[in-house]
């Protein structure tokens, strides 16, 4: 089966590198490949995730949609990672099938555990003490952030993670750590040292902000709008560190391996062949 791979990252190099050791022909997109003579020669083309950044196609080259889709055979196969009606309809349009590798759980899972490694070394790069003497708050609870807060626990954080539901701070308080509903935040938010947020909607404003101590380290681990006012913090002069896709930035092999594993388990139960 040859594949068509879109680079953004390093991650696609080592998806590549695992892909191909499992049989599959591989090609990373080049402006070389947009003469006439390739059009049609691929069975498959791999977005990058995300797929869609800044609304453009996440890529290292400036690349159009139509550029890509007439180098895929009809009736062919685009796997992507969180992307836009637009694109959605232009694939529809050039009669090719179109799965979302992103919303497999098998790979929301593993790439949350990722994020969580990824964040303890930002963690350890940023901060001038040792895990056990910072005090985290979490916001969010799902996949992302129950992952970063189990990490961080095991290795001997002080974690309280906020979430709205009461199933998920049961669960929490279970697990040893502290759960808060978002309306508490405040009361206790002068003892954080560190905030990370996984919430993509904004849950930390302006007024909220200026209830943290100034030297508490924010990091947005969630993609935009954000959870944190980013410009309110700035001009409050706390430290926000804007950490999105971070299994691309620290653990790039891992990451990629778990994408090839997903699209493999996608083309074998989808029955989709070359």
């Amino acid at each position: 089966m040859k594949l068509l791979i879109i680079q953004a990252d390093n991650r696609q190099i080592y998806m590549k590198e695992y892909l191909e050791k499992q049989g599959f022909e591989c090609t990373f997109f080049n402006v070389n490949l947009l003469s006439g003579d390739n059009e049609r020669q691929f069975d498959a083309v791999i977005f990058a995730l995300p797929t869609i950044k800044n609304s453009r196609i996440n890529c290292e080259y400036e690349i159009n949609i139509n550029n890509v889709l007439p180098l895929i055979k009809k009736g062919g196969c685009v796997f992507y990672a969180m992307a836009d009606e637009n694109f959605k309809s232009a694939v529809r349009e050039a009669e090719l099938e179109i799965y979302d590798f992103y919303k497999r759980e098998e790979l929301t899972i593993l790439n949350a555990y990722a994020t969580a490694q990824a964040v303890l070394e930002l963690v350890l790069i940023n901060s001038n003490v040792m895990i056990d003497d910072i005090n985290f708050l979490i916001t969010g609870y799902g996949k992302t952030g129950e992952a970063i807060a189990d990490f961080l626990f095991r290795n001997h954080g002080n974690v309280t993670v906020a979430a709205r539901k009461i199933r998920d701070r049961a669960k929490i308080t279970s697990r040893g750590m502290k759960a808060v509903d978002f309306d508490e935040i405040r009361n206790c938010a002068p003892n954080f040292d560190i905030v990370i947020n996984t919430v993509p909607e904004n849950v930390i404003g302006r007024n909220l902000l200026e209830a943290f101590s100034q030297n508490c380290l924010f990091l947005e681990i969630a993609s935009k709008p954000y959870g944190i006012d980013i410009q309110s913090a700035q001009k409050q002069n706390k430290q926000v560190i804007i950490a999105s896709s971070l299994p691309g930035k620290y653990v790039a092999r891992s990451a990629g391996k778990f994408i090839a594993q997903t699209i493999i388990n996608l083309i074998e139960e989808e029955s989709i062949n070359g």
